[in-house]
């Protein structure tokens, strides 16, 4: 500890700086991993894409017409999708049309067997330029879905017409190195965070390092 106390004192490197560098490296280094490994798991096959139907969910404040769209019967509609074969979930494409604003649209997601859906665990879409919605979801086991798409105003039913349902849309390269917005607010609250936490430290020993030297 002593010999770690020392070398924070003999720091030249601004500190935030070094702090934000650590912090950046380390997150491309996650992103190339989580590519290199789904890109394993997409050549063994684990990846491929799925088309899915309303019925394939769990519904819930849903009721289908006799021309097929989906009328909403409360505030907080809802498809539910167990992973029961276990499989490899990384995004989820929805392609639909709305009677009226759909307002809030997310995607809940649970990483453990009988964990409850919670706002800790949920992603929201990023628009397409066909006017689909697209939710990536984070890397790791994906034991259940809650897709609510959309949240209407009270006593205003949605008619929702689903055209497409895609789990696994191939994604680029690309897409594993942008940032979400949450992790664009972690790379700049942590890194700050630890920043000033070291500085204190370091101004801690040089003060005690200094007190040392004047009672000699």
């Amino acid at each position: 500890m002593k010999k770690r106390l020392e070398a924070l004192g003999r720091m030249k490197a601004p500190i935030p700086k070094l702090c934000y560098a650590v912090c950046i490296l380390g997150w491309l280094a996650v992103c190339l991993y989580q590519f290199t490994a789904d890109s394993l798991t997409r050549a063994g096959g684990g990846l491929d894409p799925m088309q899915m139907q309303p019925e394939q969910f769990t519904l819930a404040g849903l009721q289908q017409q006799e021309d097929g769209t989906w009328l909403t019967l409360d505030g907080d509609p809802q498809m539910i999708w167990y992973n029961e074969e276990g499989r490899a979930v990384r995004t989820l494409l929805v392609d639909a049309d709305y009677s009226t604003e759909p307002r809030e649209t997310c995607l809940y997601y649970t990483t453990r067997e009988g964990e409850d859906f919670s706002q800790d665990k949920r992603v929201f879409p990023e628009k397409q330029p066909d006017g689909s919605s697209r939710y990536t979801l984070p890397y790791g086991a994906i034991t259940a879905l809650r897709l609510d798409p959309c949240s209407p105003d009270p006593g205003k039913p949605v008619v929702i017409g689903f055209e497409a349902i895609t789990m696994n849309e191939p994604a680029g390269a690309l897409s594993y190195f942008v940032p979400s917005w949450y992790e664009v607010f972690c790379l700049i609250l942590y890194p700050g965070m630890l920043a000033a936490a070291v500085s204190l430290a370091r101004q801690a020993w040089l003060k005690t390092k200094t007190m040392r030297k004047n009672k000699q």
